[in-house]
């Protein structure tokens, strides 16, 4: 996390070194990020990134961090029992996750490349973790839904916990894919993820809950 050098900066220099690494970090992989040439286009010295995180790493951690914070003050506000069913819950989010990406780009930029971070050898072993606990949370949410009398309950929990997280994943895997969106060159027009797909990603959410939904539900 950032030492004390850095809380101390003023804002703006605080947003500047973030805004320049949250778009360095979002179009290249971890390992491939360069700290020099992120320093040399905001005008700072190297030797200061080390005066305010202890490593790359460390830089790294602050962003997923200062990203997740954000996004969350979007979709932490939606709550399960206001929906009748999972699915109505699962679109909210994802109508509130665009929110999030309409108005916070950069965090948004840098939180769909991470799963890019896969081919980075120095954060892989940290993705894993951070994916173990990601399906971890999604077994708990099949298990509320199975005692809620919703899902079914004659799968194991593992294998439930991990489809839900893989719908999310398909999405996101299928708008890349068939180049319904294109974030390398959303972030170079500095403009959302999701800039003017909007509809199209919410009509294929709903496609997808169509196909998965009888799959889960009891």
């Amino acid at each position: 996390m950032p030492k004390q050098t850095f809380l101390n900066l003023k804002s703006s220099k605080k947003s500047l070194i973030t805004e320049a690494f949250l778009r360095e970090f979002s179009v290249k992989t971890f390992d491939d990020a360069s700290l020099s040439d992120v320093v040399k286009n905001i005008g700072i010295a190297k030797g200061s990134v080390y005066q305010y995180f202890d490593d790359k790493l460390d830089l790294f951690f602050y962003l997923v961090q200062e990203s997740t914070m954000v996004k969350m003050k979007y979709v932490g506000s939606v709550k399960r029992e206001d929906h009748p069913d999972y699915w109505t819950f699962f679109k909210v989010l994802y109508e509130h996750g665009l929110q999030f990406d309409r108005e916070s780009p950069l965090q948004s930029h840098f939180l769909h490349n991470l799963v890019n971070n896969l081919h980075s050898p120095s954060v892989a072993q940290w993705y894993r973790d951070m994916e173990k606990q990601i399906v971890t949370a999604f077994e708990g949410m099949a298990k509320m839904e199975i005692d809620l009398g919703c899902f079914r309950d004659d799968i194991p929990l593992d294998v439930m916990g991990f489809m839900l997280y893989k719908v999310g994943a398909a999405i996101q895997n299928q708008l890349e894919y068939s180049g319904i969106i294109e974030s390398a060159i959303s972030i170079q027009k500095n403009e959302p993820v999701f800039a003017g797909k909007e509809e199209i990603v919410m009509d294929l959410v709903d496609k997808h809950i169509q196909l998965v939904r009888p799959a889960f539900d009891k």
